[in-house]
Formats: structure tokens, C-alpha cells, sequence
């Protein structure tokens, strides 16, 4: 799934250390590449749907409108668009990486664009991430990357996204500490 970087493929999850909250990253490896994946909301419009049809659909059922066309109507979404919704976003995320190498990152976005991206690090000359409300609290969100010809690179759903600008941060001014003229 990952493309070779002599490391164990894993990802970063939380932990609890002596009562505080931090990161331990097991997909770090011995030649400091880090990798990150999707975040588990990408199913979460797909998940609300289910249940917003469902729910109107059951609900037609208990009051005796359940051969009414809306309640068909709500069944065929039930029966046809959730399993489409379903699906993609699972290819999505099984599909979807992000590995932060010392000078370079790659990352592939999705089904949709299977192939993987490498990034100089040099190239780049900033990072950010960018998190909803409920990004905040599930853990989930997009990074943003800049380049040096001012275009933007926006990874979304990405998982821990604070934590993968942090580490691409650590990394750039790195270089720009070795690169800087005497």
C-alpha cells in the first residue's frame, strides 16, 4: 500500500503517557520517515445519510404509509446510493497516504488518482493544517502544503493533520538550517 521506505508501515495513533495526552508514532522508522493515512470520517456523510433515510423510512413503516412512493423512494436511496456512497468512500480510504520522508514526501490522494506524488521538500515553503469543529474533536482534517511558485497542495481526510504539518515543519527548517549561507 505504501510505497518502500525501509520502515514498518503503521500509523500514528494516541496514547496516554502519565496522564497527558501525546503522539507516539510506531509508522516512524529507523531512517525517520513518517507515515500518516486517511481519517475514518471520510464515511461519516455516507453514515448520516444511511440514517436520515432510514430513519424516515422506518418511520413511514410504523405509521402505515410504508407503500407510499416517498417511502419507496426512501428505500431505493437506502438500497442503491448508500452502498455507492459506501464504497467510495472506502476506496477512498484504503487508498489514500502520505509518507514524510528527510527531504522528500509522497502521497497519493484517492482511487480516483492512484498513483503517488513526490514532493522535494525544498520545494516547498510552507505548511499548514486546517481542521472544522468536529475535525478538532474526532482528529481529523486537511494539510496544506506551499509551494514555491504559490500553489497550494490540499490533502484532505488526512489523519492527525497538526501532527504531519509538525513533522513536514521539523523537516523543512532542517534543510533551511543546513542550506543557509554562512
Amino acid at each position: 500500500m505504501y510505497p518502500p521506505a525501509g520502515g514498518v508501515i503503521s500509523i500514528c495513533r494516541p496514547t496516554e503517557v502519565s496522564g497527558a495526552m501525546t503522539l507516539r508514532n510506531p509508522g516512524q522508522s529507523l531512517d525517520d520517515t513518517v507515515r500518516f493515512r486517511a481519517h475514518w470520517t471520510i464515511f461519516l456523510p455516507t453514515i448520516i445519510v444511511a440514517l436520515l433515510y432510514g430513519g424516515l423510512w422506518v418511520f413511514l413503516l410504523v405509521v402505515g404509509k410504508g407503500d407510499t412512493a416517498l417511502a419507496r423512494i426512501l428505500l431505493l436511496v437506502l438500497l442503491l446510493v448508500v452502498p455507492v456512497l459506501l464504497v467510495r468512500a472506502y476506496l477512498r480510504f484504503v487508498t489514500f497516504g502520505l509518507v514524510i520522508g528527510r527531504r522528500a514526501l509522497t502521497y497519493r490522494q484517492g482511487w480516483l488518482r492512484p498513483g503517488w506524488h513526490r514532493i522535494q521538500l525544498d520545494t516547498l515553503t510552507g505548511v499548514r493544517a486546517s481542521m472544522n469543529p468536529l475535525g478538532r474533536m474526532l482528529g481529523g482534517g486537511a494539510l496544506i502544503l506551499t509551494r514555491l511558485d504559490g500553489g497550494d497542495i490540499c490533502l484532505n481526510d488526512v489523519e492527525f493533520p497538526e501532527e504531519a504539518a509538525r513533522q513536514i515543519s521539523r523537516r523543512l527548517r532542517t534543510m533551511q538550517a543546513r542550506h543557509k549561507p554562512i
